[in-house]
């Protein structure tokens, strides 16, 4: 059933029954005029919905019942006569939706009688009198049998298994799961604090229960961004018809989930952003010709995640912003100088944009040019932890990104203390965290007087949390010591100075008041498990205020023949196993390292078993020749993702390092996926999946082919990590990405690929819209692509296959995937062959 039809029978079969026991009530008392009012509310809501379904037996008949009642607003008393007339309409209703429901069409036939009878009814009621002026009542007409009635109200359980809740409840339920997260932190700090293990325990039960209740409410109020968009197209319509221009809308990322009452504060200012494109940014047609560009405009709106945050870009292929024009204004209205506007940037000088009353249009209009607005959207994406960004060029569009929070609730985050300070940062944006100075590896070194931390081959720039907010005495000396916590905005990485990691805890985040949102890196406020309040960091601001916001300006594409991906690097964890060759593991498949005794691993089938954190962690030795001492501590990798808990017991972690895999040998044993040479030491990789498999048992087994290029597209880094090592060792080259997006950007730089593997189920572009972009790229008609699913089910396959997928296997099913592309590359070997044997018919000819 089209869904737009459930949702009107389901909303149609609400009203149903609340008119049916709402006019029982005012047959008793119709001196409430409150009550009539939402009969004919009820009412009114139905005729609106089935007119623009197209139901015109359910429009003609609601529209006379709406007259009918609308007379008893005015003040006409009815009789028993007219309620029962009413009655006998909505019981024809219910037949009438019970049919649509059955057929998904209105049934034939038509209502004369009925609407003749509510039409008489209609006329002889007039405002405080009971009868018409000749005295009759009018014409009876028998209700149906009661059971139509409760057939709808079937009809509705049948058609939802959904409640409709208030959306005060919902409120007030995430403010209630607010404050118990709050007691949890406070509990949690008092019960670390003493030494009666009952309590600890008890406390530990209370947070799990805690968090499993947050997840459950937070997921209730997340709602996909779609919602949002489902408005604009008939905005950019309607805009379109009135400015005499062509424009086309596109949207992605629709199923980007966002806090309910996000979206709803965020639609303003979108609408606004897309009116000012509309108007000020998009050409007319013939302008449009003129300069080389086709008649109809575009405004592209997409939503994505990206540090702990959603990102929404509203971009058009207009005008751009006029720069100069910004500059003669600003000098006009005394907010710069001619010498202080030449030192600026262009961000600097698109900020004037966003002042009250400042516009540069020439006239105007019923749309804009008022200067009232950008500094609206801008107050009310920053009243709610956001910030509003704007890029131009000239000729080419502009671009307006509004950065905003998930939620406005709950989110795990890192509490970070500097000097008498604590802040937070959103776990999301946080890759890891590493300790420099004395007493640890790593230290800090200046570059033109810039810190900067060199990890593992790079150097990331640091900034001092303390310097950065004034937190320091002006004369005091550069920290050379404490902790770089490491974060993510973009495609840019830098390393955070603090003096110490605090906690980490579920955070309830709170907007900050007027005064704080304006100084520009802080996000939001929380009070934490100790009753102090923390202000919450925003990366992305912190990033700009820094000036490393140019880090992430992106490199001049190289001409497409020139094009030689590199291989992409992968962080290692280095381990010694038994005897012979050190092992490695990816470090992202790794959830948590962690010293356990060998008196806690009981023997189980081919490994181990042990209590962790009350369930059975299966542990399995990293080499078959590993013997453990009962009387030592050995580290245990506990694997991340999978489902399936599973653990790998080594003799020792010796290192992280990040090398290329390229793999020179295949392992013999099933634990070992392949053979790397690392800085002149042989090293064995082990084998994720086979560890997971013997947790849950399956035998999957690989093949070694030939060289074709796979291009990998998996939002989750685990997926990623665990798939190139199998796809490399099974003979084929990979490059891998972490979105759709990136994966058409590689593919139009000239990436040669000879097939793509793709994730279905991702943020951005989900993996049905890449194959189809990748199969519209010009001489990439035939790719051989293979579509990733958590379960291979006809629907995924059928939707895959409309798509132009070549097969759909499971994400954990190395065996199938190896067999697929194999089958689907067979010929790829065979193709310069097939050059060589007509160069030489040439030849002989």
């Amino acid at each position: 059933m089209d869904d737009l039809l459930k949702d009107f029978l389901q909303e149609a079969t609400e009203h149903i029954d609340a008119t049916s026991v709402e006019l029982l009530r005012f047959e008793k008392d119709q001196t409430d005029p409150a009550l009539v009012a939402s009969l004919f509310r009820h009412i009114h809501t139905i005729k609106g919905s089935s007119g623009f379904l197209s139901l015109p037996r359910v429009a003609r008949l609601t529209h006379a019942t709406e007259t009918l009642i609308g007379r008893l607003r005015d003040g006409a008393t009815a009789t028993s006569a007219h309620v029962s007339l009413i009655l006998a309409a909505v019981d024809r209703l219910s037949m009438l939706l019970l049919e649509i429901a059955r057929n998904e069409v209105e049934p034939e036939g038509d209502d004369k009688a009925l609407l003749t009878q509510l039409e008489q009814g209609a006329a002889s009621l007039r405002p405080n009198a009971t009868l018409a002026p000749h005295g009759a009542d009018p014409p009876a007409m028998a209700p149906q049998a009661a059971s139509s009635s409760e057939n709808l109200s079937s009809l509705g359980a049948r058609l939802s298994d959904t409640v409709r809740v208030s959306v005060g409840v919902l409120d007030r339920l995430v403010g209630i799961v607010s404050e118990l997260v709050l007691t949890r932190n406070q509990l949690l700090e008092l019960s670390s604090a003493g030494d009666d293990e009952v309590i600890k325990a008890a406390v530990q039960n209370l947070s799990s229960v805690t968090g499993d209740l947050q997840d459950a409410v937070m997921q209730v109020r997340m709602q996909p961004v779609e919602r949002l968009f489902a408005t604009l197209p008939r905005l950019v319509r309607d805009l379109s018809l009135e400015l005499g221009k062509k424009i086309e809308l596109v949207t992605l990322g629709g199923d980007t989930e966002l806090d309910r009452q996000v979206i709803e504060l965020i639609r303003a200012p979108l609408t606004h952003i897309i009116r000012n494109a509309a108007d000020h940014g998009i050409e007319t047609g013939a302008e449009r010709l003129a300069l080389g560009k086709p008649e109809a405009g575009r405004i592209r709106v997409s939503a994505n995640y990206d540090a702990g945050q959603i990102t929404i870009e509203i971009k058009d292929d207009g005008r751009g912003l006029d720069r100069e024009a910004i500059k003669a204004k600003a000098i006009a209205l005394g907010l710069a100088t001619k010498e202080s506007l030449a030192r600026m940037s262009d961000a600097d000088i698109f900020e004037f944009v966003m002042l009250p009353g400042f516009s540069t249009a020439p006239s105007i209009t019923k749309i804009s040019g008022r200067g009232v607005g950008m500094d609206v959207v801008r107050d009310n994406i920053q009243s709610i932890g956001g910030a509003v960004f704007i890029n131009s060029a000239a000729g080419k569009g502009s671009t307006v990104i509004l950065r905003i929070p998930l939620t406005l609730a709950i989110a795990p985050a890192l509490i970070l203390s500097c000097g008498r300070s604590r802040f937070a940062v959103l776990q999301m944006a946080v890759i890891e965290v590493v300790g420099v100075g004395e007493g640890f590896d790593h230290e800090i070194q200046f570059i033109h007087d810039a810190p900067v931390l060199r990890l593992r081959g790079d150097a990331l720039p640091l900034v001092d949390l303390a310097e950065a907010l004034d937190l320091d005495a002006p004369d005091a000396p550069p920290r050379r010591d404490g902790f770089a916590v490491i974060l993510r905005v973009g495609g840019v990485r830098f390393g955070l100075l603090v003096e110490t990691i605090a906690d980490v805890q579920e955070i309830v985040i709170e907007p900050l008041a007027g005064p704080l949102a304006r100084i520009g890196v802080f996000s939001g406020q929380t009070i934490l498990g100790d009753g102090g309040v923390a202000l919450i960091l925003d990366p992305a601001a912190i990033m700009e205020s820094m000036g490393l916001d140019n880090l992430a300006a992106p490199a001049r594409p190289a001409p497409a023949a020139l094009l030689a991906p590199e291989r992409e690097k992968t962080r290692i964890i280095l381990l010694r196993a038994g005897g012979g060759s050190l092992k490695a593991l990816p470090l992202s498949l790794v959830m948590r390292i962690e010293e356990v005794t060998a008196d806690r691993f009981v023997p189980s089938g081919d490994g181990y078993a042990m209590l962790y954190e009350k369930r059975l962690l299966p542990v399995f030795p990293a080499a078959t020749d590993m013997r453990l001492d009962a009387s030592r501590d050995y580290p245990i990798l506990v694997l991340a993702g999978a489902g399936q808990a599973t653990a790998i017991v080594v003799d020792e972690v010796i290192d992280v390092v990040e090398e290329e895999l390229s793999f020179q040998k295949k392992g013999a044993d099933p634990r070992i996926i392949g053979t790397v040479s690392m800085n002149g030491c042989i090293v064995d990789v082990l084998d994720v999946a086979y560890f997971i498999e013997m947790a849950d048992p399956g035998v999957l087994t690989r093949g070694v082919n030939q060289r074709p290029r796979v291009l990998l597209v998996d939002d989750k880094q685990f997926f990623r990590d665990m798939l190139a090592p199998v796809l490399l060792a099974a003979g084929y080259d990979v490059t891998t990405a972490a979105s759709g997006r990136e994966a058409l950007a590689l593919v139009e730089r000239g990436l040669r690929i000879d097939a793509a593997v793709t994730d279905i189920d991702m943020p951005d572009m989900d993996g049905y819209a890449l194959a189809r972009a990748l199969l519209q790229t010009p001489g990439r008609a035939d790719l051989p692509i293979v579509a990733l699913a958590p379960q291979k089910t006809a629907k995924a396959l059928e939707a895959a296959t409309l798509c132009g997928v070549r097969a759909l296997v499971g994400k954990f099913d190395r065996r199938a995937l190896v067999e697929t592309l194999g089958a689907l590359l067979d010929g790829v070997a065979a193709s310069g062959e097939q050059i060589e044997r007509r160069i030489m018919a040439e030849a002989a000819a």
